[in-house]
């Protein structure tokens, strides 16, 4: 990288615009408590987060100060920046109507609630795989612990449709052939 990237680079840096604190931890929240002890947050310290915009698709993304650099430093085979620190002007971002599945409209909010699992604010996803990818990188313990309730659900499913079918088997063979299943009852072959 030359000296005119890192300055362009730099230069960027200064005009990124604050981002607010990802997560819901404040000053003073407690954290976890027993009847002996409480435990609160005294302060909290970050380097802070800023937006960064995809130069392609104008989608905007929260950056870690510290990681900034970085981010601002990716370029594309064709040696274009990846990220701008400004809006990329005269493209519009593609909005999705998709929401997180921990969103407080989810059909199933009641039951996450139930679980523990945070509400989510994000409803501009513009697929089901991305509400997919969204799920496997922002909440990575939610997700599994909705997967395991849904693959043991389909489990259990299976299970039922397994024993639903070996029924409807015994009733059919019974009524092919009457004479079998009263010979059976009687303990006779």
């Amino acid at each position: 990288m030359t000296t005119n990237d890192n300055a362009a680079i730099e230069e960027r840096m200064r005009e990124a615009e604050n981002a607010e604190e990802p997560g819901d931890l404040k000053t003073g929240e407690v954290i976890s408590g027993s009847p002996e002890m409480t435990m609160t947050t005294s302060e909290l310290q970050s380097a802070g987060y800023v937006y960064v915009y995809d130069t392609n698709t104008a989608d905007r993304s929260v950056v870690n100060r510290n990681m900034l650099q970085q981010a601002l430093a990716k370029t594309r085979p064709d040696g274009s920046y990846v990220f701008s620190t400004r809006s990329p002007e005269g493209i519009e971002p593609a909005i999705g109507t998709y929401k997180c599945l921990l969103h407080a409209d989810d059909e199933n909010r009641e039951k996450y609630t139930a679980m523990g699992l945070p509400v989510c604010e994000k409803h501009t996803l513009r697929s089901a795989y991305d509400v997919s990818m969204h799920m496997q990188n922002r909440h990575r313990r939610e997700w599994q612990t909705i997967e395991g309730e849904r693959e043991a659900l389909d489990k259990e499913r299976q299970q039922q449709r397994d024993e639903n079918i070996a029924e409807a088997m015994s009733i059919l063979a019974s009524r092919e052939n009457p004479q079998n299943t009263r010979g059976q009852k009687d303990g006779k072959r």
